[in-house]
């Protein structure tokens, strides 16, 4: 193949790629549009596709907008801001129907339109942010496509407000003290408390007062977690949340610790919550068992409507918040353990032989090794929130070989410009019964 021509992009993939055809190969290229006619350069090449950048832009599709960003294309936290917002929904409905197609032919199910983000910028509220070096002095940035290579960001259009105040305070701290190896900084805030913490990662030895430092130069931030060589803190790190009404609900107020898994938009994570506790159906009869469960951001809305509800994570902080979370919000139905998927469903059939509902928000990676354990509590229904739709559908296979049918597939956008994509499934068995599949 050569190294360098000029494709027509056909359509876009899951993975925010544009995808053309030469040579008798798949050529996948990113930050293109359908309808684009684009020169590119090949970077790799395998039997059956190959992979390239765009050099030049010969055509332009119809669908193309101004990116709103000027570090878009060399950044690689966006791979869509050069497409209107209800063209991302759809492109992302596709993917999501692309990706589960090969289940649609054994089974029957709805994939329903795309809950859109309310907003679709300044929804972020944690960064994870690399350190790189430029013009000789160490900043704070993000990965460039598919490289290890730092792009310097002063401000993120992706990041709530408070955010990127905390952002460009780090950058001016780390810009006054570059003896300061930082190897990344993670940050996270709150809306309702105004406030945000920072993890940094140091290399070599700790300055026990850099954190207390921190804190009181860079407004906004009310506690800062250092690691490297030894580890400490300063200041508080946990964070507040409140949680708006959903209908018939009381409003709920949860506390986390900015180290520990937390939905990136709070916005639409409310969407996510009424849409488990629709799916679920439950009449305050149910016994309910949510894995992966955080601090408790599905299981506090799932105990104000079923019996009981068993809440299993492998962070103890995570844990330790839930439960209090549980007692803040005077919900006494709960059951926090501190224990892997599988060992905390083995913990939960050795007090109950089986509940009617299994929630489960696994990381990328999936749940392949706990959905035969997770049958034998014979749930009559499952709910899979997954980020990652190729793992989603590795796992769903699995389930419906279990003896689950896969009932409808819901679509959110929880991470707007860019090409990911949260998904909730609902599984039923009205059998409630355990088979093993061959």
């Amino acid at each position: 193949m050569k190294r360098s021509f000029t494709i027509e992009i056909e359509k876009m993939v899951y993975g925010g790629q544009g995808l053309g055809r030469a040579d008798g190969k798949v050529v996948f290229v990113p930050f293109t549009a359908p309808g684009d006619r684009v020169e590119i350069e090949v970077v790799r090449e395998k039997k059956d596709y190959a992979e390239g950048i765009p050099k030049g832009l010969q055509h332009g599709s119809s669908l193309r907008v101004k990116p709103f960003c000027p570090l878009f294309g060399e950044c690689g936290g966006c791979q869509y801001q050069h497409l209107p917002y209800p063209e991302q929904l759809k492109l992302k409905e596709e993917a999501v129907k692309d990706t589960l197609h090969r289940l649609a032919r054994k089974t029957g199910f709805e994939v329903l339109p795309v809950i859109p983000s309310p907003y679709d910028r300044g929804y972020r509220i944690r960064a994870q942010l690399k350190a790189g070096m430029k013009d000789g002095r160490k900043v704070l940035g993000f990965y460039a496509w598919r490289s290890h290579r730092v792009v310097e960001v002063q401000e993120c259009p992706l990041l709530y407000p408070l955010a990127n105040q905390i952002l460009q305070g780090l950058q001016n701290w780390l810009g006054e003290r570059n003896k300061v190896s930082v190897n990344s900084a993670d940050l996270q805030v709150s809306p309702h408390e105004g406030e945000g913490v920072v993890f940094l990662q140091i290399e070599g030895s700790v300055n026990p007062g850099m954190g207390e430092e921190i804190c009181r130069t860079i407004k906004g931030v009310k506690g800062v977690a250092l690691g490297g060589k030894q580890k400490t803190s300063w200041g508080e790190l946990t964070l507040e949340y409140h949680w708006p009404e959903i209908e018939g609900m009381k409003r709920l107020h949860i506390r986390t610790a900015g180290e520990s898994f937390f939905q990136v938009n709070p916005y639409q994570n409310r969407n996510l919550m009424q849409k488990v506790i629709e799916w679920s159906d439950l009449t305050g009869q149910e016994k309910v068992l949510d894995l992966f469960c955080g601090s408790g951001n599905l299981t506090l809305p799932l105990a104000q409507r079923a019996r009981r509800v068993w809440g299993v994570d492998q962070d103890p902080r995570a844990i330790d918040h839930a439960t209090e979370n549980a007692r803040a919000n005077h919900l006494s139905n709960c059951t926090f353990l501190v224990a892997s998927a599988e060992e905390g469903i083995r913990r939960v059939k050795e007090e109950v032989c089986s509940v009617e509902v299994v929630v489960l928000d696994p990381p990328r990676v999936g749940a392949r090794e706990t959905l035969d354990l997770l049958v034998s509590l014979r749930p009559k229904k499952i709910l899979y929130v997954s980020c990652e739709p190729p793992t989603l559908a590795r796992d769903l296979a699995r389930l419906i070989a279990l003896g689950y049918n896969l009932k409808r597939v819901q679509p959110l956008d929880m991470f707007p410009q860019t090409y990911h994509i949260e998904v909730i499934v609902e599984l039923t068995n009205s059998e409630c019964g355990y088979r093993n599949a061959e």
